[in-house]
């Protein structure tokens, strides 16, 4: 007997592995494979492992035919030492067994991720029903509003949770105690527990708005934006260093931190929020000041983790707008649109053209100023008008000693000898201590141009030009035109936050609810596609959707 030993749950993953069945894939596990391990497999083994031909009764054009495996079965394999896997020794060319793809090895890369793929325990995603209507997905369709539950409970939100639980014959669990309470929603809203003082002045109060002072305190206080913006700054991907290759450190990033920390303690309307992360330096601004939070808000387009120095720019630039679109799919749209990125959306409704038509968006937006290794992407300058004249009267000085020392070279006496050491050593001290004029990681317009298809994803194989768009299944086949000498960019911003779209603001709330209670509404909080969680509530999503829109 097993069931009580120390060891039993590396006994039990042990056994399932050997088995020959691989582990439900995570979401994240579902994304490597998309994104590294079937454009690789399309790539240099569809042909003859693909729909055309089967060689050695093995297809790994398809999730089934890859679970089924050749004429080897699950032998393509080791799941107890995966490194030793017959898949692993093929690409690698070792002696004893066949060379996989025969002609030409894969690059240390693809290896790399063939590896890390298999180690995972080879993961797939799950199937999709053939059968199923990807168009008329619950998440595509229009928002509708629900009518609120009848019901004794004040809350509309306690109706249709009432509701629910009657249908389910369920019981819902006892109210919290006002002491319980308190600390549920200090730490919730601000990440502290209670003072002390706090407890007891809510206890005593026994005023009916008693919670509801509470929840305003909180709502006020720094930590709160400090709190939150946390959440927001993990979809957003921050970090203070580039990571993967080169860890770049990025000096300026701590701006965009503190823009998002200080828009929700000043409860900025949510709709302006993305508009400023994708669009800051295209919209309007009343003040210099709004124009420099503008501009550090786009950071949000130029954080996340780049390859530095990959040696071929264009896969670099590629890979850099890869993640820009797979970034804007997930956090505002529920979506894995990179999925696309090599071939049309194996589960949504998503084609590779929509996926080249956003990509063109911010191919046309400029992230980085060189692709040559190392890599540097962009700030924009935010100096105010104080700042710009320290450094106008730097410059200055440093074109007086420029003009000295020009004077007095070619002088031979003396005195001439030792002004020009004394002038050189301030020039010198002049450009060492130079004032850094403010500027924040952000992207700005680049050179306007729609981009070709990419067969398998592979710059070069370049297919027929896609004209820049929204995903059709979102915005219909009959779309305008972007402005001429126009990224996108704010057409894209202001499409994300129309009131009629059907994703944005059901993602939005469900983000929140997930972040106040754990689960979302919807489980799979980036992915509200065929292979993602349908909502538990579906009218309460809605009712919690349009609420969010018309309250501002």
């Amino acid at each position: 007997m097993i069931s009580n030993h120390p060891f039993r749950p590396i006994v039990a993953v042990v056994f399932f592995l050997t088995a020959g069945v691989a582990p439900a894939a995570s979401p994240e596990e579902v994304a490597f494979f998309e994104s590294k391990i079937r454009p690789l497999l399309l790539k240099h083994c569809a042909e003859c492992h693909g729909e055309k031909k089967q060689r050695s009764d093995l297809r790994l054009d398809t999730t089934i035919g890859i679970s089924k495996g050749g004429g080897s079965g699950d032998a393509m394999f080791d799941r107890e030492h995966p490194h030793n896997s017959l898949l692993l020794k093929m690409v690698r060319h070792e002696e004893d067994v066949p060379a996989m793809p025969p002609k030409q090895k894969l690059s240390a890369a693809e290896i790399a991720d063939l590896t890390r793929w298999v180690v995972m325990g080879a993961p797939l995603p799950a199937d999709v029903d053939p059968n199923a209507d990807r168009k008329n997905h619950w998440a595509f369709q229009p928002l509708r509003d629900p009518v609120v539950p009848a019901g004794p409970a004040a809350s509309p939100i306690d109706r249709f949770l009432n509701a629910a639980l009657v249908q389910n014959r369920l019981a819902a669990t006892p109210r919290a105690s006002k002491r319980d309470l308190i600390r549920r929603a200090t730490f919730d809203l601000t990440g502290l527990p209670p003072t002390p003082q706090d407890i007891t002045a809510f206890l005593a109060d026994e005023s009916p708005l008693a919670f509801e002072r509470v929840i305003d305190r909180l709502l006020a206080s720094p930590a709160y934006g400090e709190r939150w913006g946390r959440h927001w700054l993990d979809v957003a991907r921050y970090a203070d260093s580039n990571g993967l290759d080169e860890n770049v450190v990025h000096g300026n990033a701590w701006r965009y931190r503190d823009y998002v920390i200080a828009a929700f303690n000043a409860d900025k309307p949510f709709d302006q929020f993305i508009r400023e992360q994708i669009a800051g330096d295209l919209l309007p601004a009343t003040s210099a000041d709004d124009r420099r939070e503008n501009l550090i808000a786009l950071g949000f387009l130029s954080l996340g983790a780049k390859v530095l120095a990959e040696p071929d720019p264009k896969k670099m630039e590629f890979d850099i707008i890869d993640e820009q679109v797979d970034t804007v799919g997930k956090a505002f749209l529920g979506m894995t649109l990179g999925c696309a990125r090599c071939h049309d959306h194996k589960f949504d409704p998503i084609s590779i053209e929509d996926y080249y038509a956003l990509a063109g968006i911010f191919a046309s937006t400029h992230t980085m100023d060189s692709y040559k290794i190392v890599a540097r992407w962009h700030e924009n300058p935010i100096g105010t008008d104080a700042d710009q004249k320290v450094q106008d009267q730097h410059q200055a000085s440093v074109a007086a000693v420029e003009a000295r020392i020009k004077a007095l070279k070619g002088k031979t006496d003396a005195e001439s000898k030792k002004n020009l050491t004394a002038a050189e050593a301030e020039l010198k001290k002049l450009k060492a201590n130079a004032p850094e004029f403010p500027s924040a990681m952000g992207v700005t317009e680049g050179t306007i141009a729609d981009i070709p298809l990419f067969r398998r994803g592979d710059h070069l194989m370049p297919g027929p030009i896609v004209q820049r768009r929204f995903p059709e299944i979102m915005a219909g086949t009959q779309q305008p035109a972007f402005q001429p000498g126009h990224s996108g960019r704010l057409e894209l911003a202001r499409w994300l936050t129309r009131p009629d779209h059907p994703m944005t603001a059901r993602v939005t709330v469900n983000r929140i609810w997930r972040w106040h209670f754990g689960r979302g509404i919807v489980a799979s909080v980036d992915n509200f596609g065929l292979l993602g969680s349908p909502p538990s509530h579906p009218a309460l999503l809605d009712w919690l959707a349009n609420r969010f829109i018309e309250s501002g």
